[in-house]
């Protein structure tokens, strides 16, 4: 429960300040390289809305990859440093997927 409290701050920063951070530039490097000019916003007369809506989704996936890699290298750093595990332990497997027996 500590553990929790103690990694909500670090959470918030890496999970989501940074991360937002790192996505946007990750995005507007391939978005350039890949296009050679600015990603159209959502109000941008001249582009379709379905380009829109693709460059959006895209920017989304990015951001959402970014920000689990980036949660994911905190909490691994926190239990590194604390010895415990920030978020949830894991899942006991289903009973079907369990061997009888062995």
């Amino acid at each position: 429960m500590l553990a929790k409290i103690l990694y909500k701050p670090i959470g918030i920063i890496a999970g989501g300040i940074v991360a937002r951070r790192v996505s946007d530039r990750l995005f507007t490097s391939a978005y350039q390289r890949r296009f050679g000019t600015e990603a159209p916003k959502a109000l941008t007369e001249e582009t379709t809305l379905s380009h829109a809506a693709l460059t959006a989704a895209a920017k989304a996936t990015i951001f959402a990859v970014t920000a689990v890699t980036l949660d994911r290298a905190a909490a691994t750093g926190f239990r590194y440093i604390t010895g415990f595990w920030p978020g949830e332990k894991r899942a006991k497997p289903a009973a079907h997927l369990e061997r009888s027996g062995e």
